[in-house]
């Protein structure tokens, strides 16, 4: 009886581990990390939308058509726009309103793996966002990225995860956001990477120059039998419009047109946008930021010496320096005038010190005026003194 009883109790354990092992951990770090007391559990087609919005290059839009009736639409509408990216100000020009965005798929990730990668995330600041309650199969993943590459968010070749957390590196990037997939029980050494690399996403998350999603699948999800992360946009005869015919984003059947080559000067205003505050080699932080534009060098922040791309406490960045200009090469002619730079790759002048001095002098002068008026005013508002008014009654009175 005891016998039975014990086997009984190890069975139901072991389906409940493997029932808990189907739910999959999503890690968003940001900079502005918001906390919460609990993780919360989202159905996959309410994860998938929050994975092609934060991996846009446009306004998401969708209808979500394909949310399960059990889920209320206002709830993943609340989820998309807590765990998505947030809008861009309608007035604000600030270089971090667009940050590049960086999604890694992880397939095949043991019991272990997965504990060690939260206790990490978790000291570092960066507990789970939310659970995927009904991960799909690795053929549901494979159709995801295939829709990812249609979209452009994917690069078409494989990509090493160092080079991927460079938004600099083309060869991973080629806009303002990428989505990489890796499967560990095919590439081990993935895990490793990101480990050792955590430091330097966090100083990369926490100046804004970059944004991870970190999508953790348990092997136990490679047999499921889930096959799509949307029954709805993975069946394309359901992509029918009662209305018009408007696209309609689904797993199997992409129809999406691929990305056209970005030309050379929209390579250049990418750059501009993902360039981060660190690099993590001396040829990286020359490359991408054409030397500096000419107008400083490569310095490592943290440390002296040529770092390769696998230390994690490099930190390549500009040092701006001043460049002279002279007014005449001529014999008898003189004069000369310094030019500041500043950006993170020197490229923007440095207008501070002379828009200073104007707007001091104006302000100096506008006060000055001001004081001289209002001086004058005050001195004809006088009276005349006592004795030069009587004398000018006795006169009167004669």
């Amino acid at each position: 009886m005891r016998l039975l009883a014990g086997l009984t109790a190890a069975a139901l354990s072991g389906l409940a581990a493997a029932a808990s092992q189907q739910t999959a951990d999503v890690y968003i770090l940001t900079a502005n990390q918001q906390s919460s007391s609990e993780t919360p559990s989202i159905p996959k087609e309410v994860a998938r939308h929050i994975l092609l919005q934060r991996a846009s290059r446009q306004p998401y839009g969708s209808d979500l058509r394909d949310i399960p009736s059990s889920t209320d639409t206002e709830t993943a509408v609340s989820h998309i726009a807590r765990f998505g990216t947030g809008p861009e100000p309608l007035f604000s020009q600030s270089d971090k309103t667009n940050v590049p965005q960086l999604v890694v798929i992880l397939e095949g990730v043991t019991y272990q793996q997965s504990h060690d990668l939260k206790d990490a995330l978790s000291q570092a600041g960066h507990p789970a966002a939310f659970r995927v309650s009904d991960a799909p199969s690795a053929a549901a993943n494979k159709n995801l990225m295939t829709l990812f590459r249609q979209l452009g968010s994917a690069p078409s070749q494989p990509c090493d995860l160092a080079h991927a957390l460079n938004p600099a590196n083309e060869e991973c990037w080629s806009g303002v956001s990428s989505v990489v997939n890796y499967d560990l029980k095919k590439a081990s050494s993935t895990y490793s990477v990101l480990l050792a690399s955590l430091p330097q996403i966090n100083k990369l998350v926490a100046a804004s120059d970059l944004e991870v999603t970190l999508l953790v699948l348990p092997d136990s999800t490679r047999s499921s039998k889930i096959n799509s992360w949307s029954t709805l946009a993975g069946n394309p005869t359901n992509n029918r419009r009662r209305d018009s015919g408007e696209r309609v984003i689904t797993d199997s059947t992409v129809v999406w047109p691929a990305p056209s080559t970005p030309t050379r000067s929209a390579k250049v205003n990418i750059q501009k946008k993902a360039i981060p505050a660190c690099f993590l080699s001396l040829d990286a932080c020359k490359e991408a930021t054409n030397d500096c534009s000419g107008h400083g060098t490569c310095v490592n922040k943290f440390g002296t010496g040529n770092a390769t791309s696998s230390d994690a406490r490099a930190c390549f960045a500009c040092k701006c320096m001043a460049t002279v200009v002279r007014r005449g090469d001529e014999p008898g002619t003189s004069g000369k005038k310094t030019v500041h730079w500043g950006g993170n790759m020197c490229q923007k002048k440095d207008v501070s010190v002379p828009f200073w001095l104007i707007t001091g002098f104006t302000i100096t002068i506008v006060g000055a005026v001001t004081f001289a008026i209002g001086l004058l005013f005050s001195v004809g508002q006088e009276q005349l003194p006592g004795v030069i008014g009587a004398g000018v009654s006795r006169g009167a009175s004669k």
